[in-house]
């Protein structure tokens, strides 16, 4: 097998290729073997029929046809790691120039390929980091939210205030008079403030009594869960039935011990402080991640072949897909709902994937320049916490072991590239400018 021409044009490179006309004649053979599998000739079962025969009844073009085929396959395989190149799809405008048993046998064909990426620019890029720290602010509101969560409620004899728990019983109409009857209630009961039903209605009820009966209009909430009132003017006549008070606990070590295994006020302020920090931490790093994704694309800029950018959109497609039939929604019905098509959703999904296929490419050169990989002990490690994931009970050594055998070698090859990647962008967040 010989190149006879390589010419690169952007990300397509066209190569005309010659081989001998021998290898197609050899190819012949196994060509007829994949053909006889479907040929049906009078007389024999599929895949039985004698060779002469075949020949005689389908002729030899058919054959020669199919083993040129094998013969491209095997020598463009050969031709991309001659090359070192790396295909990012099928190749096309496959063409024979030359079939003869003199001149051998010559064919040309173009393929896209990864392009030449030279990142340069990926050290000490300026980023923005979120802050981390827990302000007294905020775990002034933590506080608060867990008075809130443990507040009682006691009766008391007075006009209904705002964040009041009031009892009541209702009857509710159109404004021309027709019932309303999921409004109609002999009991039922709102925290005054919160406007649930209607801002309306809440406004209404502040300043009656135990047992004052009161008529008035609301305009309901848009998204209330009654349609037929919804968004519209109603008219309510209310009996108030109860008036509760809202009493939240005071903040001491006594409060605390009630309601935790902490000892003191202090102790749980300590651990709202770390577990605010913890999650703040977590935003910063994803936010300062992010942020560093967008620097180096904007130092890096490139185009990517068209192919690349489908194969991304078609991950997304992928996984969107798969989200929906855990939430057991089918993608036909989601396209419904946002009234999307489908290609109208590949195009929404494009400007996203396109980056993506530009991060990799970086991402894969940037670690290769600075020779970012993972050890075999890393890969083992994650590959046992996959192994590992969702059970009650880690697997016992021999079990691991037993199924790391049954894995295919791809497998590991996507953990490791993806570690990789892991490491690489640490790497530039390790080398990169961050202001907080």
């Amino acid at each position: 097998m010989k190149i006879l021409k390589n010419k690169r044009n952007n990300f397509t490179v066209t190569l005309e290729i010659e081989t001998d006309y021998a290898a197609v004649e050899k190819a012949t053979e196994p060509a007829f073997r994949e053909l006889a599998k479907d040929a049906k000739v009078p007389g024999f079962r599929p895949g039985k029929v004698p060779r002469p025969i075949f020949e005689k009844h389908y002729g030899t073009a058919l054959l020669l046809e199919r083993a040129s085929t094998i013969v491209m396959n095997d020598c463009y395989r050969q031709a991309i790691d001659a090359e070192k190149l790396q295909p990012v799809d099928y190749p096309r405008d496959v063409e024979v120039k030359t079939l003869d048993k003199e001149k051998g046998f010559v064919f040309t064909l173009a393929v896209d390929v990864k392009p030449e990426v030279k990142p340069e620019k990926y050290k000490g890029l300026k980023i923005q980091r979120p802050a981390d720290q827990a302000s007294a602010e905020e775990i002034e509101k933590e506080l608060a939210q867990i008075r809130e969560y443990h507040a009682e409620y006691k009766a008391v004899d007075r006009p209904a205030q705002n964040e009041d728990l009031v009892g009541y019983a209702s009857k509710a109409f159109t404004l021309d008079g027709q019932p309303i009857g999921a409004l109609t209630k002999e009991r039922t009961g709102t925290r005054l403030g919160t406007n649930f039903m209607s801002p309306d209605f809440d406004q209404a009820v502040v300043g009656m009594k135990v047992n004052e009966t009161k008529k008035f209009k609301v305009k309901v909430n848009a998204d209330y869960f009654v349609k037929e009132a919804a968004g519209q003017e109603i008219e309510v006549e209310t009996l108030l039935l109860e008036i509760k008070e809202r009493v939240l606990p005071e903040l001491t070590d006594e409060f605390v011990k009630k309601i935790s295994a902490k000892q003191s006020l202090a102790e749980m302020r300590a651990e709202i402080k770390a577990n605010l920090e913890k999650q703040k931490k977590q935003t910063a790093d994803s936010q300062a991640k992010n942020n560093l994704i967008e620097e180096l694309l904007k130092a890096n800029d490139f185009a990517v072949p068209e192919a690349l950018v489908r194969e991304k959109v078609d991950i997304m497609l992928r996984n969107l897909e798969s989200d929906l039939q855990n939430r057991g929604l089918e993608l036909a019905k989601y396209l419904q709902m946002t009234n999307k098509t489908a290609e109208t959703l590949r195009q929404d999904y494009r400007p996203a994937a396109e980056k993506r296929a530009k991060l990799d490419l970086l991402l894969e050169k940037i670690a290769e320049k600075e020779e970012i990989k993972p050890s075999d002990a890393e890969i083992d490690t994650e590959l046992e916490r996959i192994l590992n994931s969702g059970r009650q009970e880690p697997l016992k050594t021999e079990e691991l072991e037993k199924y790391k055998k049954t894995l295919p070698p791809s497998f590991k090859e996507n953990i490791a590239r993806y570690l990789t990647e892991d490491k690489t962008l640490d790497f530039l967040l390790n080398n990169a400018k961050i202001n907080n």
